[in-house]
């Protein structure tokens, strides 16, 4: 399922993407029953090798229908995309022919159906698949890591969604899809291999579900693996400007953050894993928005056309995640990657191994979607955190008062007391509600983390959040669906009968967090707002300021501030990951006035340390997480087990 960003979602990096949806009815049709159907397989072939003004031809061979009429449907929107996408408007010229090839009767009744007449004598469709990324209109609907890429002889992305459909009510038939590819390409998948024969490759999947689970790039190959616990991590990347040696860098971002895991559980549900990623190439948008001759209208109409701008992130799967990213030069994809990773990994967990029926029989045609998005979503975001903490890769610091705060700060965003969660999440389709989207990694991480808290302190710290989690989907697992209505009840029985109000209040209600209350538990003060004494930031404390559109760990020195004491010079590429860490302890207190720090630069081929001591300042402050210094002995407990369960 999951994870739809638009943009990127934790960096500044601003995405120009634009979402339209719309709908339609399907025509009333009188079907005879589905159990009255007849059809063996799907048998999908695909010819890579002949591309036509960026369309790639499908054909699909399908004998043996039982019905005089069938619709053949191509899906509204797919899990963990939580918007009418459309998919059917990417087909073009859709021919029905029956074995003596002659043409059968079809029309497009619906965005994404069509009608095929006396289909007993079906055999064969044929149609076009066109090119989401570069369509006019599917390029601002439909989000490019759902979406399909045909580059001629260089990348194909197959999400099988905008690539296969299926018939009504038939989609638990298995499928085989066969490629034909250019030489030297390779295709990356956790879709099941059945055979590689040359040029052709052939895939079998146990049914649409599993199809749409499992999306395919095909390009020449640049891979890299490790492992983490039982499970064999496979990283299949691609860059558009054709370098490789990327899934080596990638690697090397994100494997610290996937062993942490297995200190969080004992055994992973899935044997393998992809990361698989398309990496655009930004560096000639960067250095057109960077250059000093080239005009403000100039670098608006560039990053208008960019395509590495059009959108970037990732979606999640049962045992794989695809990501498109940006490549400006510098260190911002693996940035990016680092801190996205871990959270469509632990989608291992919910929704593969617990959801609900909504999405463990998704309706393709009519989608109907979950009121529990705070599980799937926020619960996965705070658990992605919740391991980084746990596992030193982030300090405590970084969790409350960086992680936490901005949480609490955009969840503000989405006020509380106008829309309740499940309301939302469940109404995610409407116009009135998808604006609210956002708050599924915001305040459904809130959620997650005052949940956790709550469960402790009903249980004296005996229990976690995710004890619960783990046994709930040990309970259920990826074949079997929960109750979408009786979840709640369920949840709160292997807790305490109290928690029951908490979500009626929180998640289903509308009454606000209590985000003071709660982090007091563990002994974490919380401060809506207020003034305080605090180090002046290194840089723009004393006016001196960085290149805008630069991303990445170092940062360029554009203008050295007239109150600077420290030597900065132009050019000077300072490692702002770091700055923040010179001025604060990893609990989040500030060292004290007059601390000499030294300041990590690159200053040409060089590396070198600036000196700076620390001055202070007194400022308003904004939602303040720090953790108070004389806990009580409860306090200790808890936050203890919290940190450590």
């Amino acid at each position: 399922m999951l994870r739809k960003y638009i943009g990127f979602k934790s960096s500044g990096l601003i995405a120009i993407i634009l979402i339209v949806s719309c709908s339609s009815n399907i025509p009333s049709i009188k079907y005879v029953p589905t159990n009255d159907y007849h059809l063996d397989q799907y048998i999908y072939r695909v010819d890579l090798t002949k591309i036509e003004k960026d369309r790639a031809l499908v054909s699909l061979q399908c004998k043996g229908l039982d019905q005089d009429r069938v619709i053949f449907h191509f899906p509204k929107t797919i899990p963990g995309t939580y918007k009418e996408l459309d998919y059917g408007e990417m087909i073009d010229s859709i021919l029905a022919m029956d074995s003596k090839g002659e043409k059968l009767p079809s029309e497009k009744i619906s965005n994404n159906s069509f009608q095929i007449s006396n289909a007993k004598n079906l055999s064969t469709i044929s149609y076009w698949v066109n090119d989401s990324w570069d369509h006019p209109k599917a390029m601002s609907r439909i989000w490019p890591m759902g979406g399909t890429n045909i580059e001629d002889s260089l990348n194909f992305v197959v999400n099988a969604s905008g690539w296969f459909g299926f018939f009504d009510g038939l989609e638990l038939v298995p499928l085989d899809i066969s490629f034909l590819i250019p030489k030297g390409m390779s295709s990356f998948s956790a879709l099941p291999l059945k055979e590689a024969d040359g040029q052709e490759i052939k895939f079998r999947a146990r049914d649409y579900h599993h199809l749409i689970d499992c999306p395919i790039m095909i390009s020449k190959p640049d891979t890299s693996t490790f492992m983490v616990a039982n499970t064999k991590v496979f990283i299949e990347s691609y860059h558009a400007n054709g370098e490789i040696g990327f899934a080596d860098v990638i690697k090397k971002e994100i494997q610290p953050s996937m062993e942490a895991v297995t200190s969080f559980i004992d055994s992973l549900p899935v044997d393998e894993y992809h990361f698989i990623l398309y990496l655009r190439d930004g560096k000639e948008f960067m250095k057109v928005m960077r250059s000093k001759e080239v005009g403000l209208f100039k670098k608006i109409k560039t990053a208008w056309s960019n395509k590495s701008l059009m959108g970037s992130g990732a979606l999640e799967h049962g045992n794989s995640s695809f990501y498109v990213l940006s490549d400006f030069g510098d260190t911002s994809f693996t940035s990016m990657i680092k801190r996205v990773a871990l959270h469509e990994f632990m989608h291992i967990i919910t929704p593969l191994n617990l959801h609900s029926e909504q999405i463990g029989n998704f309706d393709y045609v009519d989608p109907k979607m979950s009121k529990h998005l705070w599980l799937y979503e926020g619960i996965t975001e705070y658990f992605a955190n919740l391991i980084l903490v746990r596992s030193g890769l982030i300090t405590e610091r970084e969790f409350f008062s960086d992680r936490i705060r901005n949480k609490i700060y955009r969840s503000k965003l989405y006020p509380e007391k106008k829309i309740a969660f499940t309301e939302m999440s469940k109404n995610i389709f409407d116009k009135k509600y998808g604006s609210h989207y956002y708050q599924v990694y915001e305040r459904g991480a809130l959620i997650g983390l005052l949940l956790d808290i709550e469960i402790i302190r009903l249980t004296e710290g005996r229990r976690s959040l995710k004890e619960v989690i783990l046994e709930l989907s040990k309970r259920y697992g990826p074949e079997n669906s929960f109750d979408e209505e009786g979840f709640f009840d369920e949840f709160t029985a292997l807790v305490h009968p109290d928690l029951r109000q908490w979500f009626s209040d929180h998640v289903e209600g509308t009454i606000p967090l209590d985000i003071k209350g709660s982090l007091a538990q563990i002994g974490v003060e919380y401060s809506e707002k207020g003034k305080h004494d605090v180090p002046k930031r290194i840089l723009s404390d004393y006016g001196t300021k960085t290149r805008a559109f630069s991303f990445g760990k170092y940062r360029e020195i554009k203008k050295v501030g007239k109150k600077d004491k420290r030597g900065f010079q132009i050019g000077d590429q300072v490692n702002v990951s770091k700055l923040d860490s010179l001025l604060y302890d990893d609990h989040g207190y500030p060292f004290p006035e007059g601390t000499i720090i030294n300041i990590d630069i690159k200053r040409g081929d060089e590396h070198m340390e600036i000196e700076h001591t620390l001055e202070y300042k007194n400022q308003k402050y904004k939602h303040r997480l720090l953790r108070e210094k004389d806990p009580t002995k409860t306090q200790l407990k808890y936050y203890s087990f919290w940190k450590a369960n």
